[in-house]
């Protein structure tokens, strides 16, 4: 039975992620108001970006040279009020501004809730206890774009107030919850000063911490490239009008596969566990590109499935490589690998400005090749061993 903490931390990490599902909705909203252009529609995706998952390592460094759960509820309501406040502002200025609110929220959640996760998990559970407070983002993801729908369904932009209400609420919450947060942290804490492992982190953990972050490089380019083309790519290429079901179940995949990556991972190891994920992406995705038929949903429940399967396992890889930077390495992994995914998208779009979208679908099924390549560097680390060597 796993930690009561564990559920309602991951129910939290669900309600911060909401953001990214919904300000993609309200944004053509928000352009025709304020009479964007595409250029400043981009800045405002890059700054939620730099702010909700770039900046993640900071916060990650800060969490672990102090204990600040009290970031976890300030995140929480940040992330929704930034957002009500975008939907009510009148400057391009102003919206940036709200826009980098609400993502500081988004940043300041997740090295601290993943620290807590990490240490409320069982022994030999890492991976699955990491998989459970993942789902939640995951969810939270995919669902946002169905809450924006809600919310805006009673008076379109003069209800944006309710994109908050969930982030309030859990906030509350866990203030309500701050004391048993505080009596966690400092108990592994003390536990952590007394081993007698060295904190300096040697150039063997750097060289697989510098792989690992590639390799969610890659997968966060394969993901991000699939969520934002696929709308694209079937219409205009593959006959499909209404691509969006498709989107819906990859992601709804993911989520999926975020649950059974971790336990897989714990019991077979992390790193069987990323090229499982790579070879049966490599395998599905470029199937899923060119069949027709009842073959598209079900691979794009397989493709969601296997590149989102890893999202816990590769957390728990770094806070193993760094046991005593824990928040440093959630922070890595979470925010930084997993914001290289919009760089990614901006790469790919340029390349299929160049040479076409189809190319770039193509590119797409291929890049699992360096996946599971990276993969193969990294150590095979199992559930119950000891951190890996600082020598």
């Amino acid at each position: 039975m796993f930690n009561s903490y564990l559920w309602i931390l991951s129910i939290g990490h669900l309600i911060v992620d909401l953001g990214q599902g919904v300000l993609p909705i309200v944004t053509p909203l928000l352009a025709e108001s304020l009479n964007l252009n595409y250029f400043q529609v981009g800045t405002v995706a890059l700054a939620f970006t730099l702010s909700s998952a770039i900046i993640q390592p900071v916060f990650g460094v800060l969490s672990d040279r102090y204990s600040m759960p009290w970031l976890m509820p300030l995140g929480l309501f940040l992330s929704g009020f930034g957002l009500a406040l975008a939907g009510m502002v009148n400057s391009y200025g102003l919206l940036l501004l709200a826009v980098l609110l609400s993502g500081v929220g988004v940043a300041g959640y997740h090295p601290e809730g993943s620290k807590l996760a990490h240490f409320v998990s069982e022994d030999g559970k890492a991976g699955s206890s990491m998989a459970i407070f993942s789902v939640g983002g995951n969810l939270g993801f995919g669902l946002g774009p169905l809450f924006a729908v809600f919310v805006l369904s009673f008076s379109g932009m003069g209800s944006i107030f309710g994109v908050m209400i969930p982030g309030v609420l859990a906030a509350l919450v866990f203030m309500f919850l701050l004391p048993g947060f505080k009596q966690i942290l400092e108990e592994k804490s003390s536990k952590k000063k007394n081993d007698k492992e060295q904190t300096i982190i040697s150039g063997t953990r750097v060289a697989y911490l510098t792989l690992l972050i590639l390799y969610v490089t890659v997968r966060s380019w394969i993901h991000s490239g699939l969520v934002y083309f696929i709308p694209f790519y079937f219409p205009g290429f593959r006959g499909i009008a209404e691509p969006e079901y498709l989107v819906s179940i990859f992601l709804i995949a993911g989520a999926v596969g975020t649950l059974l990556g971790g336990p897989f991972a714990d019991r077979f190891g992390g790193r069987n566990g990323l090229l499982v994920s790579m070879v049966v992406s490599l395998v599905a995705i470029y199937p899923f590109l060119n069949l027709n038929g009842y073959w598209i949903p079900v691979l794009a429940f397989i493709c969601g499935l296997s590149v989102i399967s890893t999202f816990s396992t590769t957390v728990v890889f770094g806070q193993r490589l760094l046991p005593h930077n824990v928040g440093l390495a959630s922070g890595l992994l979470l925010g930084f690998g997993v914001g290289m995914g919009s760089i990614g998208v901006t790469i790919l779009g340029a390349i299929a400005d160049y040479a076409g979208l189809p190319f770039t679908m193509n590119i797409i099924s291929l890049l699992p090749v360096l996946g599971i390549v990276l993969a193969f560097t990294l150590p095979d680390v199992r559930a119950g061993q000891p951190p890996i060597s600082n020598k």
